[in-house]
C-alpha cells in the first residue's frame, strides 16, 4: 500500500518513513500541502499521514482540498502537535479520518493506520442479515437510528439544530470517535439542539422527543423490555466501537415497522448491515446523497446494496421523516 507523510519536520518524516516502511508500505514524502497534493496527483495513495502546521499550505487546508477534488479519497490522519479538543474536533470536521497528538508512539502510528485501511477496505460480500421476531409491542413513537464518522460532528449539527420538538420521534446517534470528544459533542449539542440530549449510560430511560448519542468504547443499544439505555462490551463492529449496527439491530427488534435507520457521512460500512435489519422489519432507511458527503462510503454503501428508500440531502431527511410517520 502507498502510504504519504506530510510534515515540514523532516526528522519526524524519517521517523515515520521508516517505521512504515518496515511494515512493507510504500512511502512518499512532502514537506507541505501543495507537494503533497502534486503526488497525490501522479501516484495511487491508500493514505495520508500529515501535519496541521506547515508552510504554504496546512494540513486542514490539504484535507479539505482532497476532501473536494478526488472522488476516491485516502484515508486520511493527522498527526499534530495541536492536542487541544478544539483542534481535535476541527480537524475531523475538515474530513480527517483520525487524529494523533504529538509526541505519538510507532505503535500508535502503525495500530490507528491499519485500523483506518481496514475501515476502508471492509468487505461486506459475505455477511447476511438473520430475521428478527417482530416486537410483541409497539413503542407509542418511533425510533430513528443516525450513523455518521468521518464529518459527522458538522454534519451532524447541521441537522440536529433545525430539529422541532415532537413527541413522535425519539433518535439514537453513534459517531465514530473517543469518548471525550464524544461527550464534548453532547455538551454542545445540548446547547443548540431545541430536544433534550443525553449521553447513552446503563440503565437511561427512553422517552419520546428526546436525543440520545452514543458514548465513545462502548456499543449503544436498546434493552426492549424495560425500554432503556444498554451500553454493550462487546468486541468491534466494522473496526469501530461503538459501531451503528449493534444499535441499528437493536432499533429494529425494538420498534419493528416503527424503526428508521439514517446513514450519513463517513468511511467504510458502519450502519449498512444494520439498515438491513431495520429494512426487514418494515422500517424505513435513509442515505445521505454520497455527493454531498465529506465521505461518501457509509451512505453509498447502502445505496449500492439497494438497502435504502430514500436518498436525498441533509436538509431534507428531517421533512421524509415527518412524511413517513404521517
Amino acid at each position: 500500500m502507498n502510504i504519504l507523510v506530510v510534515d515540514d519536520n523532516s526528522p519526524f518524516r524519517i521517523f515515520l518513513r521508516k517505521i512504515l516502511m518496515k511494515e512493507n508500505y510504500t512511502v512518499f514524502l512532502a514537506e507541505n500541502g501543495i507537494k503533497a497534493l502534486e503526488i497525490l496527483n501522479s501516484e495511487n495513495i491508500d493514505a495520508v499521514l500529515t501535519d496541521w502546521m506547515m508552510p504554504h499550505m496546512d494540513g486542514m487546508e490539504l484535507v479539505k482540498t482532497i476532501r473536494e477534488k478526488f472522488d476516491k479519497p485516502p484515508a486520511i490522519l493527522v498527526i499534530t502537535a495541536l492536542a487541544l479538543k478544539e483542534a481535535f474536533d476541527k480537524a475531523l470536521a475538515a474530513g480527517a479520518d483520525e487524529y494523533l497528538p504529538k509526541p505519538v508512539s510507532k505503535e500508535a502510528v502503525l495500530s490507528t493506520l491499519k485500523n483506518v485501511l481496514e475501515r476502508r477496505g471492509q468487505d461486506l460480500a459475505q455477511r447476511e442479515i438473520e430475521s428478527q421476531p417482530p416486537p410483541r409491542v409497539l413503542p407509542g413513537f418511533y425510533g430513528v437510528g443516525i450513523a455518521a464518522s468521518t464529518g459527522g460532528p458538522m454534519t451532524l449539527t447541521s441537522f440536529l439544530n433545525e430539529l422541532e420538538p415532537t413527541e413522535q420521534l425519539s433518535f439514537f446517534i453513534v459517531l465514530h470517535g473517543p469518548d471525550w470528544m464524544l461527550r464534548s459533542f453532547v455538551d454542545r449539542m445540548r446547547e443548540n439542539c431545541k430536544l433534550p440530549v443525553k449521553l447513552g449510560r446503563e440503565g437511561l430511560d427512553i422517552k419520546p422527543g428526546q436525543v440520545y448519542i452514543s458514548p465513545g468504547e462502548s456499543h449503544m443499544i436498546i434493552n426492549p423490555l424495560k425500554m432503556q439505555i444498554a451500553l454493550s462490551d462487546t468486541p468491534p463492529e466494522n473496526y469501530v466501537k461503538p459501531s451503528a449496527d449493534p444499535l441499528f439491530r437493536s432499533i429494529a427488534a425494538t420498534f419493528g415497522k416503527k424503526s428508521i435507520g439514517v446513514v450519513i457521512t463517513g468511511m467504510g460500512h458502519d450502519g449498512t448491515l444494520g439498515s438491513g435489519y431495520i429494512r426487514t422489519a418494515g422500517g424505513l432507511v435513509i442515505a445521505q446523497n454520497p455527493a454531498t458527503a465529506v465521505i461518501a462510503s457509509m451512505p453509498k454503501s447502502v445505496i449500492d446494496l439497494k438497502i435504502a428508500h430514500k436518498v436525498v440531502n441533509i436538509n431534507e431527511i428531517q421533512k421524509i421523516i415527518l412524511q413517513h410517520i404521517n
